[in-house]
């Protein structure tokens, strides 16, 4: 066997075990969990049991994906809040994801109508 053979040959079965390893073997639902679980305890600890923290469907990404009814300011500081777990590389919000608006116009009319 020759040297560039060899050199294939290596490459293949390494890149076989990761993908035992990250695939059937289970350390990617181990990692998908341990980091769901610490995000649902955030969002728990938060009082926001409306929201959900579900991991992309590749783990290799280490992406969370977050998902409710939330304002600007939930959206941008739970973005924060959840990409400092550790592990995770990125936090978006699902486009599904509905946007509340705490905060009415300011030409609004007042409540009981004018005066």
């Amino acid at each position: 066997m020759n040297r560039k053979a060899k050199l294939w040959l290596g490459a293949l079965a390494a890149i076989g075990v990761a993908e035992l390893w990250h695939g059937p073997v289970g350390a990617a639902n181990d990692v998908r969990t341990e980091m769901e679980r610490e995000a649902r305890s955030l969002l728990d600890y938060y009082e926001l049991p409306q929201i959900t923290a579900k991991m992309d469907d590749a783990p290799l990404t280490r992406r969370i994906i977050l998902n409710g009814p939330a304002d600007d300011f939930q959206r941008r500081a739970l973005v924060e809040r959840v990409g400092e777990i550790p592990g995770v590389a990125e936090v978006r919000w699902d486009p599904a994801s509905p946007v509340i608006n705490n905060f009415p116009r300011a030409n609004a009319p007042a409540a009981g109508g004018p005066r």
